[in-house]
């Protein structure tokens, strides 16, 4: 007798409003892919009606999430399958883990972790390349933000090759100061290698983010900030890269990093097709309010999400 590969149907559905027309949708969805989309007249409970359907979210810069700091040490692959579901629970089904300004050594190991964990099949295609953050940026007080000062430092491509290749080929962001010595080359060649190129925790010139620019830099990491509280009015990162059509801007709208009046502006400069949202959560995102430690550096999570 043939042994049969039949397998049983594991089907569900969804109900709720479209976020595109506000029409109630049924989502039918079998073995985890969703099978049919079919608009209701009306909904048939009242229980869906604070339901909305929509794309998952993408977000290009997380840092970690519920205490899994993916620069910190201790990452395993296991860690990042944690952080994915969890993720999976708040809406982003796609994002880039970021790894920020740390030693060689942290960096290049895990790289390695992040590479493995894509290897997975349950959690692959929700993690599309990574993000480096640093260590290229400023070591000025003001524009480095959370990175340790003790590791910043120039653009090196030789480095930069080995930590690619140690995640697989798939660094698809690096953000860097382009005031930098090397920087300009790097963008250049990393451009080339089909890498996105971000500027971030800089204080160029704008002369140097025009060069940045034609050297192939497309986006600005966290616009607004990264940067010193105190700026000159005329001579600032800001203008320039606001200006420059090429750049898109990335921001974090969570009602601290930027004031609406600075959101507002922003998008009416770079408009719907030059914003990147983007959360840049650190590893404390979705913990408990309380006393932890970032960098060594002893911190307190707030009620409202904010880092004292």
């Amino acid at each position: 007798m043939k042994e049969s590969n039949y397998q049983e149907e594991d089907v569900s559905i969804i109900r709720g409003y479209s976020i595109y027309d506000g029409l109630p949708k049924e989502l039918e969805i079998s073995n985890g892919r969703i099978k049919r989309i079919t608009t209701k007249r009306r909904m048939e409970s009242d229980t869906y009606s604070d339901q909305y359907i929509a794309p998952g979210l993408i977000d290009n810069q997380i840092n970690g999430y519920l205490g899994v700091d993916f620069t910190g040490p201790g990452l395993t692959v296991d860690k990042v399958r944690e952080v994915t579901r969890a993720l999976w629970k708040v809406g982003v089904t796609t994002y880039f883990p970021t790894l920020i300004t740390s030693s060689y050594e942290n960096l290049l190991e895990n790289f390695s972790i992040l590479a493995a964990a894509v290897r997975d099949s349950e959690i692959g295609q929700s993690i599309p390349g990574f993000h480096l953050e640093g260590p290229y940026i400023s070591p000025e007080d003001g524009y480095r933000g959370a990175h340790p000062r003790e590791w910043v430092r120039a653009p090196d491509w030789k480095e930069f090759e080995q930590l690619y290749a140690a995640g697989d080929r798939k660094i698809s962001q690096v953000t860097l100061a382009p005031e930098q010595p090397g920087s300009l080359d790097f963008i250049r060649v990393a451009r080339s290698s089909g890498i996105v190129i971000a500027l971030g925790h800089h204080n160029a010139s704008p002369q140097i983010i025009r060069d940045a620019v034609e050297a192939g830099a497309a986006i600005s990491t966290h616009l607004g900030n990264g940067c010193a509280n105190m700026i000159h009015r005329h001579d600032n990162p800001l203008w320039t890269q606001l200006a420059e059509d090429r750049l898109m801007a990335s921001i974090i709208v969570d009602g601290i990093h930027l004031r609406p009046e600075e959101v507002q502006t922003f998008y009416k400069v770079k408009g719907t097709d030059g914003i990147l949202l983007t959360s840049d959560v650190t590893h404390l995102a979705g913990l408990q309010p309380g006393s932890y430690s970032i960098n060594g550096r002893d911190v307190v999570l707030t009620s409202d999400g904010m880092i004292k």
